[in-house]
């Protein structure tokens, strides 16, 4: 029903473009009472509301003006190549011909390896298709072979059976977009001097990803102020990013920050730290992040496992997918937290090593670099289980240690990472990355 929702609201606005987003939402939930279930149904809608007061509406009226046949024209010409989209089966794995040929489910990995064509091909079209037009494209793959794509409860299908797909084909294409024509190319320095390609992002998901200068401010007096920073730094340590001024000066430098990690060719992860050693605590990964994207990533995650958390895990315990599922359940974690991001992993079949290491429980930063092997993609250690303590590496160094040792502190890092340096998730744990950030 929300995907519909979506159709008819893109549809309203190609006609009243106007509208705020209260007065459409009561628009379309009033055409959804009238009976409205898909584009088509929008001519049978009747006018009864004089032109002139769509642009003066405080409430929805009772019924609605007649689209115009220029304004039904439009939306035909937005949807278009949606309508006529034709999903490329014959480029599919053999898993999924097997399947759909069979009615049978296919395997998470080939399901994923479709996401993928089928983003592919319709970013041929648009490089960014609306939620709409995904929903479209949705819709036809279920209806098609609903035995093997159709959302199901047991033997019920759950709404349209189509609400999985288009969440997984929407995600994906929203990762692709950030190598867009916004983005840059991060580049690091091999140790033979040559130079390579490390990863690429743009400006999606973020509010002040490449923001203005601030006013009254100039690039030399901002170097001022990180250079303040840089003398605390010196005398106080890591403990000083506590300290208020501190707090204050991360804030009013985040311009030059971003200007630094925005950089093309852009700086290693090191010189990043050398330069600002308080981006890389606890607090402050948390309010880059903030500023970045206007969101809270601790508060994020704790809301979605208290809402969805234990929904996971009943959902994995009633139809556990492989014998990794049932492994997990069967050593009864309490910490809900661990248990979900665990599933997730055996759920997609990526290996816990792909997020997650472990070091000694008495281990230094320095221990762990020299006792594990560090990939370049950002890992979380933990040092103890029963305390869980963690650190932060990004490639291949220790880049931060936790302040409060527990893993949801130690999650919210992780992701914020992603963002804060403009990385993309390592393909050994994209899937279940990207299951979070939906």
């Amino acid at each position: 029903m929300s995907g519909m929702k979506e159709v008819l609201k893109d549809a309203v606005l190609l006609v009243l473009p106007s509208l705020s987003p209260d007065v459409t939402n009561q628009l379309v939930e009033k055409l959804m009472d009238q009976g409205v279930e898909g584009l088509d149904d929008l001519v049978y809608v009747l006018p009864s509301v004089p032109p002139e007061t769509n642009t003066t509406l405080g409430s929805p009226p009772s019924s609605f003006s007649r689209p115009t046949s220029s304004s039904l024209a439009s939306a035909s010409v937005t949807h278009s190549w949606t309508e006529n989209f034709q999903v490329p089966w014959n480029l599919m794995p053999d898993g999924i011909k097997s399947a759909v040929e069979n009615g049978q489910r296919p395997s998470p990995s080939d399901r994923r390896q479709m996401i993928r064509i089928l983003a592919h091909e319709m970013r041929k079209h648009d490089k960014n298709p609306t939620r709409s037009q995904c929903l479209t494209v949705s819709r036809k793959i279920v209806s098609q072979y609903p035995k093997s794509f159709a959302d199901m409860l047991g033997d019920k299908q759950v709404g349209g059976g189509y609400e999985s797909v288009l969440s997984q084909l929407k995600v994906r294409i929203e990762h692709l977009n950030r190598t867009n024509t916004l983005s840059h190319h991060r580049i690091q320095r091999s140790d033979s001097g040559t130079t390579r390609k490390r990863s690429s992002t743009d400006s999606y998901g973020c509010t002040r990803w490449q923001p203005d200068l601030p006013p009254r401010e100039t690039y030399d007096s901002l170097e001022m102020k990180s250079q303040k920073m840089e003398e605390m730094h010196l005398h106080e340590g890591i403990s000083g990013a506590e300290r208020g001024d501190v707090c204050k000066l991360m804030e009013e430098t985040y311009w030059l920050q971003r200007h630094m990690i925005n950089a093309t060719p852009s700086p290693t992860i090191a010189d990043i730290k050398i330069k600002w050693p308080y981006l890389f605590t606890q607090r402050h990964i948390y309010g880059h992040f903030e500023q970045l994207t206007d969101k809270k990533v601790l508060r994020c995650l704790e809301l979605s496992i208290q809402e969805c958390g234990q929904i996971i895990i009943e959902f994995f315990k009633s139809k556990p997918t492989n014998d990794d599922i049932r492994s997990i359940l069967s050593r009864g974690e309490n910490d809900v937290d661990a248990m979900v991001i665990q599933l997730l992993l055996a759920h997609f079949k990526e290996k816990l090593d792909g997020v997650f290491l472990q070091a000694d429980e008495f281990a230094t930063p320095s221990d762990v670099q020299h006792s594990l092997n560090l990939p370049e993609s950002p890992r979380l250690i933990f040092l103890a289980l029963s305390n869980q303590r963690w650190m932060l590496s990004l490639e291949g160094q220790v880049v931060c240690e936790g302040a409060q040792p527990n893993f949801i502190t130690g999650l919210a890092a992780l992701f914020a990472s992603f963002y804060n340096f403009n990385l993309q998730y390592q393909e050994e744990a994209a899937c279940t990355l990207e299951f979070v950030q939906k």
